[in-house]
């Protein structure tokens, strides 16, 4: 099995990590932000069940202020393949924020529940 903060410690989690971090999350046992930085078509037309803020890469610096009162949170951010949001997991560090966690292989590996 997976060891929690173990994870929430590391820069790059693959679709079954974020499985069970997400379950962990429903009982309580893990804390932290699911980001998608897609473009809002993109998240309208499906998403992972969990995703606590869009904020599409193309008006990350408009939008990343929802989460700027969370610079100590694990943030895990995530988009199509991996590419967008390992750009966004950069920014966020260079913003500040201490543990961002980037989902390799993004929604397109993820097996888990999508909306």
């Amino acid at each position: 099995m997976y060891d929690t903060d173990e994870l929430l410690e590391s820069t790059e989690i693959n679709g079954k990590e974020l499985e069970y971090l997400l379950s962990e999350r429903k009982i309580g046992r893990a804390d932290f932000l699911l980001v998608d930085v897609r473009e809002e078509y993109e998240y309208n037309q499906k998403r992972i069940v969990g995703v606590d803020y869009l904020i599409p890469l193309s008006d990350f610096f408009n939008k990343v202020q929802q989460i700027e009162s969370c610079k100590s949170k694990h943030i895990i951010a995530k988009c199509k393949l991996g590419g967008r949001s390992a750009q966004a997991q950069m920014q966020l560090k260079r913003m500040g924020f201490k543990s961002v966690i980037n989902l390799a292989g993004g929604i397109s590996h993820y097996t888990g529940e999508k909306e």
